[in-house]
């Protein structure tokens, strides 16, 4: 359930970045909302695509050094490579440890900043949760954009979240068990098992489908109407 080379996973990641762009532009389009501006809209979407963009920059450093050591000193390309990435362990290893950290950490950072997204705009429009977590938080976004909660947009939003926390549990699923077919791609959640729906391949897909149903979310009627500016505390707090 994975790519044959790395070459498909960058232009993975640039076609998401290139949807959020699309995003970005009808917000100023649609709501009349500066591109730089810092409504929340316009800072979490350009957060992700900062996140995206950084992990597919370093997907690309690993890459260049590895051809670079290949290049540069043939059949002992392995050891200078492992000197090059600063590590003990072979380049396989190495390699492994390093894409599955950039993997978790890519999808654990769009995680919290589409739950930051979806609780600056319930504030601002007075519709926050009773109670917290990204389960209650989600469910009352798309009450308020009209969006079933019980639907494949809920489905997604809990697939990306079961994906973050079972990094919590060192890659466990420890809740209830769950399978979603996202674009013909199975995601498993078994409740005491491994995850193993969490490839590059997984990644991509959730990630695409939860841009989706972001665009969903922010031009809805229930929340297309908030033409002044949303405002996120950090944002506010680096910009006096």
């Amino acid at each position: 359930m994975n790519y044959s080379n790395f070459n498909h996973v960058l232009k993975d990641l640039q076609s998401l970045n290139q949807a959020i762009e699309e995003i970005r532009q009808k917000i100023v389009t649609v709501n009349g909302v500066s591109y730089t501006s810092q409504d929340a809209r316009q800072v979490a979407l350009d957060g992700l695509q900062c996140d995206i963009g950084a992990c597919g920059n370093w997907i690309r450093v690993l890459m260049s050094l590895k051809c670079l050591s290949q290049e540069k000193y043939g059949h002992d390309w392995e050891e200078e490579y492992r000197k090059l990435i600063g590590t003990g362990l072979s380049s396989g290893q190495a390699e492994d440890l390093m894409l599955d950290y950039l993997r978790n950490t890519v999808t654990t950072k769009v995680h919290f900043k589409i739950e930051n997204l979806f609780s600056n705009i319930l504030k601002a429009l007075s519709a926050s949760p009773n109670r917290s977590g990204f389960w209650h938080i989600s469910n009352a976004m798309l009450q308020r954009a009209g969006i079933p909660t019980t639907g494949p947009e809920k489905n997604t939003l809990t697939v990306l979240a079961n994906l973050r926390n079972s990094f919590h549990a060192n890659g466990m699923h420890n809740k209830c068990s769950l399978r979603v077919d996202i674009d013909g791609i199975k995601f498993e959640f078994c409740k005491g098992k491994p995850v193993k729906s969490a490839s590059w391949k997984h990644i991509v897909v959730i990630m695409r489908a939860t841009i989706s149903v972001l665009e969903s979310v922010l031009f809805s009627n229930g929340v297309s109407n908030l033409r002044s500016e949303i405002p996120d505390a950090f944002a506010a707090a680096d910009n006096p």
